[in-house]
């Protein structure tokens, strides 16, 4: 087990700065653009875009920007699956039997939800980022300098980027591997409220955290299975910031004098 100096700075990297950081981000992360009357998820993705309220993001600067925001996001959502294990990493035999199970299917979830959210993000996100980008360089005059290309041929016709924007956008609403109500995304969102919901049951059963921040705790699995675009994944981070800090707040005022934690009265009283 690590030790504490670092088990603190897993905490605050997966459950603060990680979250803060994926706030940002996801902002300018469009959503909708493959719904109808949608343009398409080539035709939206591979040029910049203006804020438009029916795709939510605040902008969207472009291809490069899909690349580079999936290359920041991967591993700050690692982050936020350790943070997810760290929350019940305080629960142990002494808090009784339902207790562990909850951490344990937590931890289990939290696994599952990192491998799963990975794959969607190297697919959809950096891998898609990558074949836009080459797409435009090999569309344009200058293909022989495209990255790793070793067959500097004419640049790619106006019929073949057809070909290549069909074959993406069937990719992108693919059932097993696609961006959209896919298999790797469905597992992956249902993952992360799994993980919440053992969480929250956990810290419930253990008495170690008050329900305002389980709610806020659950709260934050909805919105995540609901979405990582904006406004979903925003609102998601935002509030397991606040679910995390309210814990540590209450870990440090309740137990540290030895206080029991506040709980509605006729939960404490069925105890």
């Amino acid at each position: 087990m690590p030790d504490e100096g670092v088990r603190k700075v897993l905490w605050w990297l997966g459950l603060v700065i990680a979250p803060a950081v994926l706030i940002g981000i996801e902002l300018f992360h469009p959503a909708h653009f493959t719904s109808p009357p949608g343009p398409g998820m080539y035709q939206y993705l591979s040029k910049p875009e203006p804020y438009n309220p029916g795709f939510v993001a605040l902008s969207y600067p472009g291809p490069d920007w899909w690349f580079l925001l999936h290359m920041i996001q991967t591993p700050l959502v690692g982050l936020v699956a350790v943070g997810l294990w760290l929350l019940v990493g305080q629960i142990g035999s002494a808090d009784g039997n339902f207790a562990v199970a909850a951490a344990w299917l937590s931890r289990a979830a939290s696994l599952v939800f990192l491998v799963y959210y990975t794959a969607l993000d190297s697919i959809g996100g950096t891998g898609l980022g990558r074949l836009l980008l080459n797409t435009q360089c090999l569309a344009s005059q200058y293909s022989g300098q495209c990255s790793a290309n070793r067959d500097p041929g004419p640049p790619l016709t106006p019929e073949q980027i057809e070909g290549i924007a069909r074959l993406l956008n069937t990719t992108w609403v693919d059932p097993w591997v696609g961006g959209v109500d896919s298999f790797i995304s469905h597992i992956g969102s249902c993952a992360v409220l799994a993980a919440s919901v053992f969480a929250a049951s956990a810290l419930a059963l253990a008495r170690k955290a008050e329900w305002p921040a389980l709610v806020l705790l659950l709260a934050f699995g909805w919105q995540l299975q609901t979405s990582h675009a904006s406004p979903h994944g925003p609102i998601a981070f935002g509030l397991l910031i606040l679910s995390a800090m309210w814990i540590r707040w209450s870990r440090r005022s309740g137990f540290a004098a030895g206080a029991a934690l506040r709980w509605p009265r006729r939960f404490a009283e069925h105890r």
